[in-house]
């Protein structure tokens, strides 16, 4: 049996496993496959999607260097791309049949830890559900909660799955704790990311086969539907830039602290999925007009951002537009999507969010913020928390911040708990990603075993706040 043989398996929903060169045996006999792998002489590592891009090859190509037994799973054309080199396992068919074949897998080649980008998923649910049965840990990435210069690396969940959800630091902690290292900026992540992200699907949605569609994470767009909304984002960023320009210069000098921010998220983002609790941008649009109309100070503006990635797919302008037309509050309703976030923040008299990251940044600003979904950071301590929709109309008024010194302690918390220093896509932050996840790993090595499940929330006072402002979050 070669080594070529052993490191290029493949199987399908049908069960059909292949080898380079070579046909296998079918799913019903995979215990076969344990003939297939070689001896464990490392740690052993299984990577599952990772960001649009070449990252994960990088990882994979890391740890094999560093004493790891690094491995990936491959679902579509698009990760075939993004994939080369050796120990890539393929795999095509159903979300039942996903589960069968990724449980034999785990179980019967002693794999160490899962790594995934994307823990919603529906591969990577199942990836999650199936390690906690087997005990082994799962190292959730995520785009970092703090941008730019930080990726998310956590066990067991992201955003509102993440462990520390609901929680405030402990306050035991707090006089050790080190202030947040200072972001690097990688200007080309952007441009870079849209590229990979432009690629990947393009090939996935013309050289995929029809078993592997089955568990496309996104939706399955045309390629020239797809070229059509990215040109179209490039074209919007360029054209409005003088308008988004000169309406941010209007905002900063006339209304300085008199206009309420709401960052509108990607669509189709796992984060409006569950974790939004019936809220999506559409629903967020109507609520905080009407509610803004009805309840906020005559002097105060409400400008709507559009998440950089939506531009192009957006229809969110024109039902703005209409909606702020039939509350009579068009004057004071404006929107960009373009400039910085940052800089809108820190001179808002608030913020409004579904569950979007942005929502940190209220925090980092000193300044109120609402929240409607299940976010990590929803806490009453924190944030205004909309249980329902009409909550919503005592925000305007409430002024509720947290105190200065809570914010800086939380935002530390978790910056130390979730963050590693890099970037995903531009190639001088992936360098530095690799190596902080190489480094995640060998201190959760030296650490030893831990499960890395996500576990139901303990009994404690913080936990039990964020069930209460939390659990019962609606559209209604």
């Amino acid at each position: 049996m070669t080594e070529q043989h052993e490191k290029h398996l493949s199987a399908d929903a049908d069960g059909n496993a292949s080898a380079k060169g070579a046909r296998l045996v079918n799913l019903a006999l995979r215990r076969k496959l344990s003939k297939r792998f070689p001896s464990k002489s490392a740690p052993r590592v299984l990577l599952l999607q990772g960001p649009v891009g070449p990252f994960f090859r990088k990882v994979q190509t890391l740890l094999n260097e560093s004493g790891f037994d690094a491995w990936r799973v491959s679902f579509n054309a698009g990760d075939r791309l993004f994939a080369r080199g050796s120990n890539i396992l393929h795999f095509s068919g159903t979300a039942d049949a996903w589960r069968d074949w990724f449980t034999g897998i785990v179980a019967e080649h002693g794999f160490d830890y899962v790594i995934l980008f994307g823990c919603e998923r529906d591969v990577h649910k199942i990836a999650i559900e199936q390690c906690a049965l087997n005990a082994v840990p799962v190292l959730c990435l995520e785009e970092g909660y703090i941008r730019p210069g930080f990726v998310t690396m956590e066990l067991g969940g992201n955003n509102w799955l993440s462990p520390i959800a609901g929680l405030l630091p402990p306050e035991d902690e707090a006089a050790q704790r080190r202030d947040r290292p200072k972001n690097t900026t990688y200007p080309s992540s952007f441009g870079a990311m849209a590229t990979y992200a432009f690629t990947y699907f393009a090939v996935r949605g013309v050289f995929s086969t029809l078993s592997e569609r089955k568990l496309f994470h996104k939706p399955k767009r045309s390629l020239v539907t797809e070229m059509f909304y990215w040109i179209k984002n490039y074209y919007l960023k360029f054209r409005n830039l003088g308008r988004n320009y000169r309406s941010m210069e209007r905002l900063l000098e006339h209304h300085d602290k008199k206009y309420y921010l709401v960052p509108l998220q990607v669509h189709d983002d796992s984060q409006l999925a569950a974790a939004a609790g019936g809220w999506n941008n559409q629903k967020l649009i109507l609520k905080a007009i009407v509610s803004f109309a009805r309840n906020a100070p005559p002097t105060h503006q409400l400008v709507f951002k559009i998440h950089p990635m939506e531009r192009g797919h957006s229809q969110d302008k024109q039902f703005i537009r209409q909606v702020g037309v039939l509350n009579n509050v068009a004057d004071r309703v404006h929107i960009l999507d373009n400039g910085s976030l940052g800089l809108l923040t820190r001179h808002s008299a608030g913020m409004v969010t579904i569950n979007s990251t942005s929502g940190l940044s209220a925090l980092v600003h000193g300044v109120p913020l609402a929240v409607l979904g299940k976010a990590f950071y929803r806490h009453p301590s924190l944030a205004f928390c909309v249980a329902k929709g009409i909550d919503l109309d005592g925000f305007w008024s409430s002024g509720h911040v947290a105190p200065a010194a809570l914010r800086r302690d939380y935002l530390n918390w978790v910056a130390e708990q979730c963050l590693e220093p890099g970037d995903f896509y531009a190639y001088e932050g992936m360098e530095v990603a690799t190596n902080s996840l190489l480094g995640k790993l060998r201190s959760m090595e030296t650490a030893g075993r831990t499960t890395g499940v996500l576990l139901p929330l303990s009994d404690t006072s913080d936990q039990q706040a964020w069930v209460q402002c939390s659990g019962e979050a609606s559209a209604g």
